[in-house]
């Protein structure tokens, strides 16, 4: 039983690092600024939009599953790495003048800034100038609230339903 789970563990390991990788590699190789920089907002709201989907799916699996706890891990791991790097397409995109995030010169920039309004640390080093640029900060914290609050509780608790019914049985 315990190298079951340890097995599984390290398979929803390798699905995690894998799935995040490919989104990482993703962000690193697509074309998202110059004259196909709305091909950068098209990806990252693509992104953000196929959480909602992939949400429900995953709850669905967790709720199914024999091992809940590994599989909400594992969605809450793929969903964070959707909202990160889907913001940070969209930021980095839109900021093709640099008139819209001051100090957001890279895709390293654009994913630290994400992290960090998504953490609400919000050093203070890259701002958000524009008034674009400020409604899509003001929607990614929302969209934090929600994914925060509302999504790490959806997929605990269900979790914890499918975790109580495989020991029941």
């Amino acid at each position: 039983m315990i190298d079951d789970t340890v097995q599984a563990a390290r398979r929803s390991a390798v699905r995690s690092v894998a799935l995040v990788g490919v989104l990482a590699v993703c962000f690193g190789v697509l074309p998202l600024q110059g004259d196909r920089w709305w091909l950068g907002v098209l990806i990252g709201s693509a992104v953000l939009a196929a959480m909602v989907p992939l949400t429900v799916r995953r709850v669905r699996r967790v709720l199914g599953s024999d091992r809940p706890g590994l599989e909400a891990l594992e969605a809450l791991v793929l969903l964070s790495g959707m909202l990160v790097v889907g913001f940070a397409a969209i930021y980095f995109a839109m900021n093709r003048d640099g008139d819209q995030l001051a100090g957001l010169d890279t895709r390293i920039d654009a994913l630290y800034f994400t992290v960090t309004t998504l953490s609400t640390v919000g050093f203070g080093d890259i701002t958000a100038s524009g008034q674009a640029a400020r409604l899509v900060v003001t929607v990614q914290i929302l969209c934090n609230l929600v994914f925060v609050g509302i999504a790490v509780r959806v997929f605990v608790g269900a979790a914890r339903r499918a975790g109580r019914r495989t020991s029941d049985t």
